[in-house]
């Protein structure tokens, strides 16, 4: 049977990637630091995804099991004759993660006959790509760069599954539940495929992959954070909910269609399908079921109003492309004042009543007094107080 590594066993490691390898035929070693997962993963030989949406569904993942990041010799030998790699550990689980892929790739690269590897990267990082290959390289001797340029392919994904906070009452019906909705494509960047093109269900290949990079970020994540930053103004609990009012659905709609605009432009993607495509989003985020929760959408609001992300990158974009995105600006608006609880919404919280709107605007999302997105937002921030939805100082 083919060997999968996949280093992460949460969400979207088990929610979403395990589903598609099992699908595969693959053979999974989930690779993780929770000593508790890891354990319920080698005892329990399985686990059940719960897919929700008009119907439920209930599928079994089975021929799995499990290894600590920490028991490098094991993680190192399975690195070494893995047919495929996935990851999805975040930001902070890179350097161990690539330390670790970087001992298994050398054990590869120094055989006589080397087999091509493909880690699909399932990372949103600014530059998945880029990021993982100095991580990785750093390790590696000068004589095998070559060698791992030509044989080790670090594919970017988008991941477009909503897989929500698991609740109390699924870990009660099984320790290692997770709830999804039906959507499940992967696409991924064609052109960074070594070798032969790993046979795994629901993988589609993309090029140029820039593009659907900005769908997924600039559409996708947008939508999703204008319904949670505006929703959460007015005191809403889960997605739904805000999709449901028919005020931040339509400015959810209208900031999607400016960032489309621009994809369409700069990226040559047809905007019938991009206006297709939010359609289906904002119908997909109406999934109560899910029971995706604002705070799991729009915590950590600092990075993601920084540049280049979900909402600074379309507003950015929509300028480049000669594109006025009032809505998109309504979203910033709305994410400069969420009050959540998490430690960095806390820290904005205090920025923001410190220093002013204007010093979160040029500090945190990097945009200057001279640049239009500057004013656009300003004004955003005037409107939700004329809308009530925030409280004038």
């Amino acid at each position: 049977m083919k060997l999968a590594v996949q280093f992460g066993a949460g969400n979207i490691g088990r929610g979403f990637l395990g589903q598609l390898f099992y699908e595969s035929g693959y053979h999974t070693i989930f690779v993780d630091v929770v000593p508790e997962l890891v354990h319920n993963i080698n005892q329990l030989k399985m686990y059940p995804i719960k897919i929700v949406g008009e119907t439920e569904q209930i599928i079994t993942v089975q021929n799995i099991q499990a290894v600590l990041l920490s028991q490098v010799d094991e993680v190192v030998t399975y690195v070494e004759t893995a047919d495929i790699i996935a990851t999805a550990v975040g930001a902070k689980g890179v350097a161990d993660v690539s330390s670790i892929l970087a001992k298994g790739i050398i054990n590869r690269l120094n055989k006589t006959e080397i087999k091509p590897l493909n880690i699909i990267i399932c990372e949103n990082l600014p530059e998945p790509k880029q990021t993982f290959y100095k991580a990785i390289t750093s390790h590696l001797p000068k004589e095998l760069i070559q060698r791992f340029d030509e044989n080790i392919g670090l594919v970017e994904a988008s991941i477009g599954r909503m897989v929500p906070i698991i609740r109390h009452e699924d870990l009660k019906e099984h320790p290692l539940l997770i709830r999804v909705e039906e959507y499940c494509e992967l696409p991924v960047d064609k052109d960074a495929l070594k070798g032969e093109i790993p046979n795994i269900k629901g993988m589609k290949l993309c090029r140029p992959f820039s593009a659907y990079v900005h769908r997924k970020l600039y559409v996708h994540n947008l939508t999703h954070a204008v319904c949670a930053y505006l929703g959460k103004l007015k005191n809403y609990k889960y997605i739904w909910e805000s999709v449901e009012d028919e005020t931040i659905r339509n400015i959810a709609k209208k900031a999607g269609l400016e960032s489309a605009q621009a994809i369409h432009k700069l990226d040559g993607l047809p905007y019938e399908e991009l206006d297709q495509y939010i359609d289906d989003l904002l119908k997909r985020y109406n999934n109560r079921g899910l029971g995706d929760q604002i705070e799991r959408v729009a915590r950590d609001p600092i990075r993601k109003l920084g540049p280049g992300e979900r909402l600074i990158g379309p507003g950015m974009y929509c300028i480049r492309a000669g594109i006025n995105p009032e809505h998109v600006s309504l979203g910033i608006a709305g994410a400069i004042y969420y009050n959540g609880e998490d430690e960095t919404s806390q820290e904005l919280i205090e920025c923001r009543k410190n220093y002013g709107d204007e010093w979160v605007l040029k500090n945190i999302c990097k945009i200057d007094i001279i640049n239009p997105l500057y004013e656009l937002v300003i004004n955003s921030i005037q409107k939700l107080k004329d809308m009530n939805l925030i409280t004038p100082k």
